[in-house]
């Protein structure tokens, strides 16, 4: 194999996995200008997957028209090209230099539930993307996200096992006894109805719920018991979490897959409270303001999605331990312009970070992106925005009456009744 060249040009140097489905690679395109790195994936081989080779190039048409909805989305794997060999078909996708998240996840070890928080906002994030454009994942897992080493942001890969390819392949060629022996997935962030070979989107998010819930506790999730009578996951006493996290990760990994959230977009939303709560329980760090970062997704011009839009590269989730700081996406508020605003001390600041220079030191490794700095301070002068709008109606009330009664009872004209004298010729 490490001999070969796949399609006349791309030398594997390195098998990175082989499945009854797919065989990926790690190789090098020697016809490049760098010799560049990249994956490519070794779509229903022959010897592993006995199925006519006109099946299998269907199939593999519609892998590559479903992989392409992805578009140029900068958190999963881009397709770079697609090719047929000797009868065998290739995906070539961009390689990520990054480490998985399994490396961060070593038995035993707890996240703190801001580093959970941000883990769960970047993945739905990504989810909500490919959902929106009819996809399933299938096989969320620690080591299926790398943390991407050029800037340390989470990219979601092995989208081998999409949804509509595995509904083909079961219908023409899989009986129902063998698909529930192999059913796409990983035990312990599979959930049951996707063991049975029906997942959904929020199987996924399932996923995404039990590597949270694995951050908080150390322990794996084929390690943490079940309540025999429902089936749901017991956890919370592994660990110490807030009332409201803990609420989110049971929703998202609820047994019976309507009792959990039904989009990544709810699960967001769901999220969104969170994020001052955490601001204003980091001890001396913070004070008694909550800061956060704004920047639009890049999405490729033909996305059709209510949830990620705009043209510019996203901002990552990221948390300072200096500046005390959360970066959350544009999605998680309703698609809202904010302006340059400032108010006095008690009141709402929405400034753009160019414009402060105490914070010039803070933003100068991120000069090339423009965020919007939205800081909400606890205070709120309620009464004085009262009064004000307040007044303000009134004001319009006395104009729209005064109007009204000049439209129904107009003022009469005066008529002229002097009496004119008549000069007799």
């Amino acid at each position: 194999m490490f001999s070969q060249l796949l399609g006349e040009r791309y030398q594997v140097v390195q098998v990175l996995s082989q499945g009854i489905f797919c065989q990926t690679y790690i190789a090098q395109d020697i016809y490049s200008s760098d010799c560049s790195t990249c994956v490519v994936k070794h779509f229903l081989p022959s010897n592993k997957c006995p199925i006519p080779v006109e099946i299998r190039r269907r199939l593999f048409i519609r892998e590559t028209e479903a992989l392409k909805k992805l578009g140029n989305y900068n958190l999963v794997p881009n397709l770079l090209t697609h090719f047929e060999d000797n009868l065998e078909f290739y995906l070539v996708q961009e390689f990520i230099d990054g480490h998985p998240l399994s490396v961060e996840l070593p038995l035993g070890k707890r996240w703190l539930e801001r580093e959970v928080f941000q883990l769960l906002v970047e993945v739905l994030e990504i989810l909500n993307f490919v959902h929106s454009h009819g996809l399933i994942h299938r096989d969320v897992k620690p080591s299926n996200i790398l943390r991407r080493k050029q800037d340390h942001r989470l990219v979601l890969i092995d989208f081998g096992a999409v949804k509509p390819i595995w509904n083909q392949l079961v219908r023409d060629f899989i009986s129902p006894e063998q698909n529930t022996t192999i059913a796409i997935g990983t035990p312990g962030y599979m959930p049951h109805e996707q063991e049975r070979g029906k997942p959904r989107p929020n199987s996924d998010i399932y996923a995404l719920g039990m590597i949270g819930i694995q951050a908080l506790t150390g322990v794996h999730p084929t390690q943490l018991p079940e309540d025999r009578h429902t089936g749901e996951i017991i956890w919370q006493h592994l660990t110490q979490v807030s009332a409201e996290l803990a609420s989110v990760l049971n929703k998202m990994v609820h047994y019976h897959f309507k009792d959990r959230y039904q989009s990544a977009q709810e699960a967001l939303l769901a999220l969104l409270p969170l994020a001052s709560l955490y601001a204003s329980t980091r001890g001396e760090i913070f004070d008694s303001t909550s800061i956060f970062k704004f920047a639009p997704p890049t999405l490729p011009p033909e996305a059709d999605t209510h949830l990620i839009s705009g043209e510019n590269k996203i901002s990552p989730l990221l948390l300072d331990e200096q500046t005390s700081k959360f970066t959350i996406p544009e999605t998680l508020l309703s698609p809202t312009n904010f302006y340059q605003t400032t108010q006095n001390d008690e009141g709402l600041q929405i400034q753009n970070p160019s414009f402060r220079q105490s914070d010039n030191q803070d933003f100068e490794n991120d000069s090339q992106i423009r965020n919007t700095t939205i800081t909400i301070f606890l205070k709120r002068p309620a009464l004085l925005i009262g009064l004000v709008l307040g007044a303000i109606s009134g004001v319009i009330l006395m104009v729209v009456s005064y109007w009204s009664v000049q439209m129904v009872a107009p003022t009469p004209k005066v008529q002229d009744l002097q009496l004119h004298k008549h000069v007799s010729p």
